[in-house]
């Protein structure tokens, strides 16, 4: 059974905190996952004679109905693939279920690619501030815009001769040129001057984790998403920051909304003891898989920042940890999504479909479905601090991580 990443839509609710920020990597707004997921394969072809005449001649239907099309649509032209993406999109749909949903060989192929995190683009990390000006809050290492010398803190004016007046975000960042090669010329303002820049886009890899030293002793992780290279990246901070002298740590889950399954399961396993269940699985037929750790993981006195956006893998993690008291958790009541998404391959289209198959159980035989986890200690941030990123928030603002530093101190 092969691992695979996946995205799934956005509430309305998390596009109020989430979606004023973009990964400007490509020309459009990445949409992170908030799942965790597995892979299958399965031939339509066999499965429709096991299904067709259970569901009222499905198959046939289908055929008619596209029979119909053909002689009576005006403006019908020929082109069967975009009908056929169009009745496995609807079927998907159909079923009521929020995650589930049909993918081109196209679509998936680009949702793969972005759960990589590898792009063409420049590799900057944007936010609309509190004055409404287009701020860049973070310059990936390696990239153009590195290279280029773009820093945190710019405010972008123009892009490729386009301003920001009169535009959403989205549209705003679609003036980049995202193929590989392609030139673009940005406008930028840094404190009183204003400044040009010409930024070639190619391939970059935006990281999941960032780190830091906040006290001599007290390090900080913050994991951004449960994808691309994750555990590796989170495995070298904690050997880096161990290096600096860190003996507790702040682990932050904040606005983390998930990810792969397996990647929780390996980050949780560089936490816990050997042997310790991670989590548990229970399908539609009545399986149950346990999946434990592998090896003896950090003994560490830690905190486990997490909010509201902090989903399924994020939360999957922070109840084994909270379950094996691993780590004390400060923030607010998580998302509650305890679903897992798996992938099952269409080979008559080349297509995937993602639908929900599994429900995932704590340590202590909790389901977080619609309830979350209650963090130890409740702390909510003020409407100001919540304008910011996790990783931008003042120092002064960031009510939650202060409450962390001071139980490490204790």
């Amino acid at each position: 059974m092969e691992q695979t990443n996946q995205v799934v839509t956005e509430t309305e609710k998390q596009e109020s905190r989430i979606g004023k920020r973009i990964l400007l990597v490509c020309c459009f707004l990445i949409v992170i996952a908030l799942t965790a997921s597995i892979v299958y394969a399965v031939t339509w072809s066999a499965a429709k004679k096991q299904y067709a005449g259970d569901d009222g001649d499905l198959i046939e239907a289908v055929r008619e109905l596209r029979d119909l099309i053909r002689e009576h649509y005006f403006y019908y032209e020929a082109d069967e693939k975009q009908l056929t993406d169009g009745a496995l999109k609807g079927l998907a749909a159909a079923t009521g279920d929020t995650y589930a949903e049909y993918y081109t060989e196209e679509e998936y192929a680009e949702l793969t690619k972005q759960n990589d995190r590898t792009f063409i683009g420049i590799g900057i990390l944007t936010q609309i501030n509190a004055n409404g000006d287009v701020e860049i809050l973070d310059v990936y290492e390696d990239t153009p815009a590195s290279e280029a010398g773009l820093e945190p803190g710019d405010l972008i004016r123009e892009i490729n001769g386009t301003g920001y007046e009169g535009l959403t975000l989205n549209d705003f960042l679609a003036n980049v040129r995202a193929e590989d090669g392609a030139a673009n010329s940005f406008v930028i303002q840094r404190g009183e001057e204003t400044l040009s820049f010409e930024i070639i886009a190619r391939e970059v890899h935006s990281p999941s984790v960032s780190y830091h030293m906040l006290t001599d002793t007290i390090g900080y992780i913050h994991l951004q998403t449960f994808h691309g290279t994750c555990v590796e990246e989170t495995q070298t901070a904690v050997k880096e920051l161990r290096e600096a002298g860190m003996r507790t740590l702040v682990f932050d889950l904040r606005d983390n909304l998930g990810g792969s399954l397996y990647d929780a399961i390996n980050i949780a396993d560089i936490f816990l003891p050997k042997d310790y269940v991670v989590t548990t699985l229970r399908s539609r037929d009545g399986d149950v898989v346990e999946y434990k750790t592998n090896q003896s993981g950090l003994d560490i006195r830690m905190v486990l920042l997490v909010n509201e956006y902090s989903a399924s893998a994020s939360e999957l993690v922070a109840g084994a940890l909270q379950d094996y008291d691993a780590a004390y958790l400060i923030g607010t009541k998580t998302y509650g999504k305890g679903i897992v998404q798996s992938f099952f391959e269409v080979k008559e289209t080349k297509g995937w479909l993602k639908i929900t198959t599994d429900a995932y159980f704590t340590p202590n035989g909790v389901c977080v479905q619609d309830h979350g986890i209650i963090p130890d200690q409740i702390i909510e941030l003020s409407e100001e601090a919540q304008s910011y990123s996790i990783d931008r928030i003042p120092f002064e603002l960031d009510l939650q991580l202060q409450a962390a530093i001071a139980y490490l101190e204790d």
